[in-house]
């Protein structure tokens, strides 16, 4: 057998059977399947007589029977310079009419989407009169280089522009993506997280608009899972290294499969380029870039073009939540203030005048020559104590909130039983009690011994029953103390006004309020002061409640080291003799 020039010849001896016998032949089909080029031997009705392996992972496509006016089934030959504009003629038709392409270079999208960059001839066979017989495609895919150097500085140049512009870097991350897609990726997604939580996609951009949607579709059923890369988001927010690799079709996306897996399957996602957000020492994001051809994967300059634009959004992320933080931190000071000096000026008002009052009283009596009434002076110094302990109270608290914050609260810890703390609470509260018209209960069937700071235990009750009585007024109060194994339980549930599911979740915070501070006093901090006390015990308080329908808060508490005898001691109020 002779040696290629045999195609020429066997398809002017016969166009419709002389290539395709020369091509059964076993040596010349071993030659071009190991040929590192894409070769297509077509003849003039379009037939395709051959199409090596090589063909087929440049064209993405099987090989196909025939092929029509030169254009391969889902292929579009365009411009190398634009890929947008198609090409007037293909290079086949060309090769066809009796014109030797030679070394030319051409762009193809492909059928998923991708465009490739092609270089390669087309030469024609068996020419008579002017027309071929046949023609043979040999094409190369151009090696696609990282971004150059001048466009990447423009890039992120760019990005910074966008980062800058705006106080609300998070409200900036959908346009970031945009310049990123398609000039580095054919997808992108941002992840975004406080630390602790998971990281939630919060933008995604996908250069083909059908994918687009199909990209948004699959975040929104999985906006806080790998649903791309499983368990990428995981191992960068551990690791916080860069991830770069070339993904597998995902698992269970049959016909059968499940529905996200089906949904990424379609996405066509093939490299991977996992990015993490990383400000002061702490992973607050991620930035995956995808692309869809495994023959373009990322490159080292790339990656490191990526790394660079992470950090510059991570900074401007951080910045943008620690503006956002400081000025929470502010609009608190400047309530907490407003409230603290009406706080403060309600004992003091009295206060003063009571004072006031007697003086006056004292310099009349002098002057007409008779005694001070005792009566009156008691009275006086019963209102006078009585607002001394509303800003001693108030002062307690914030100096609790000081220490709190110095990370200065001590805990001397004694056995205890708190039935009793609580029966000797609800004793001190029952004068308010009465002239709020509610009734207290109690129910503490048996002791319920542990070791406590008895200061800080009563503070936390005291805590819970005054805001029980504040905005229960009217209505019972029910206080109950029970033990379980080494976990002790105090429930105060109260029938008044109730706090809003909205409300729930922030009333342990400082200087948080669920009630208008117009109707109710109060600085908003005993409930922090509180949850922070019953911490430091290392328990838990917790609230539920329905709008008019009361609250009902559960503390509950570790025993401590105490004797397991101590566990179960009934019709006691204290620890059991020895």
């Amino acid at each position: 057998m002779s040696s290629g020039n045999a195609w020429p010849s066997m398809i002017q001896q016969d166009p419709e059977e002389g290539a395709e016998a020369t091509l059964n032949d076993a040596v010349l089909r071993l030659l071009l399947e190991q040929a590192g080029d894409a070769l297509v031997l077509v003849d003039v009705k379009g037939r395709v007589l051959a199409f090596n392996s090589e063909a087929g992972r440049q064209f993405r496509i099987p090989r196909p029977e025939r092929i029509e006016h030169g254009w391969f089934p889902g292929c579009v030959w365009v411009r190398a310079e634009d890929t947008s504009r198609p090409l007037d003629e293909s290079p086949l038709t060309r090769a066809l009419a009796g014109e030797w392409v030679k070394e030319g270079r051409w762009g193809l999208r492909r059928p998923d989407g991708t465009v490739a960059q092609l270089r390669g001839s087309v030469v024609p066979l068996g020419v008579r009169d002017g027309h071929a017989a046949g023609v043979l495609l040999r094409m190369r895919e151009e090696a696609r280089l990282g971004m150059d150097a001048a466009s990447a500085a423009r890039l992120l140049a760019e990005a910074g522009a966008l980062l800058g512009a705006a106080l609300d870097a998070e409200g900036r991350v959908e346009p970031l993506l945009r310049l990123l897609v398609p000039a580095l990726a054919d997808a992108g997604v941002l992840y975004l997280g406080p630390p602790g939580e998971p990281l939630r996609a919060v933008a995604a951009v996908h250069a083909a608009p059908e994918r687009h949607v199909l990209l948004l579709e699959l975040l929104r059923q999985h906006p806080a899972a790998d649903s791309l890369v499983p368990g990428s988001l995981l191992s960068l927010r551990d690791t916080g290294q860069t991830e770069r690799r070339l993904l597998a079709e995902p698992q269970g996306a049959g016909a059968d499969g499940a529905p996200e897996a089906a949904l990424a399957l379609a996405l066509e996602l093939r490299c991977y380029l996992g990015v993490p957000l990383v400000a002061r020492g702490r992973v607050i994001g991620a930035l995956a870039l995808f692309r869809g051809d495994t023959a373009h994967d990322f490159t080292d300059e790339e990656e490191r073009l990526a790394e660079e634009l992470a950090r510059r959004t991570a900074l401007s992320v951080d910045s943008a939540r620690l503006l956002r933080e400081a000025r929470e931190a502010v609009r608190l000071r400047d309530e907490f203030l407003g409230i603290a000096s009406h706080e403060l000026k309600t004992p003091l008002t009295p206060l003063h005048l009571k004072v006031q009052l007697l003086h006056k009283q004292v310099e009349l009596l002098a002057a007409r020559g008779e005694p001070v009434s005792a009566e009156r002076v008691s009275e006086t110094l019963e209102v006078v104590q009585r607002q001394v302990r509303k800003l001693t109270s108030l002062v307690d608290n914030l100096l609790d909130v000081s220490r709190i914050t110095a990370g200065r609260l001590k805990l001397e810890l004694e056995e205890m039983d708190l039935a009793s703390v609580a029966a000797e609470i609800l004793y001190r509260f029952a004068p308010s009690a009465a002239q709020l018209n509610c009734t207290l209960e109690l129910h503490a069937p048996m002791a319920v011994v542990g070791r406590w700071d008895r200061q800080r235990l009563e503070q936390v009750v005291t805590n819970l029953l005054s805001n029980a009585l504040k905005y229960g007024a009217g209505k019972p109060v029910c206080v109950r103390v029970e033990a379980d194994g080494r976990l002790a339980r105090l429930t105060v549930q109260d029938c008044g006004i109730g706090i809003s599911a909205e409300d729930l979740p922030r009333i342990f915070e400082r200087f948080e309020r669920a009630v208008s501070d117009r109707h109710y006093g109060g600085l908003g901090l005993g409930l922090y002061i509180t949850r922070q006390i019953v911490e430091a015990f290392g328990g838990t308080v917790t609230a539920t409640s329905e709008p008019g329908q009361g609250s009902t808060f559960v503390l509950e508490l570790p025993r401590g080291d105490i004797p397991e005898e101590w566990l179960s001691v009934p019709g006691t109020s204290g620890p059991p003799a020895a």
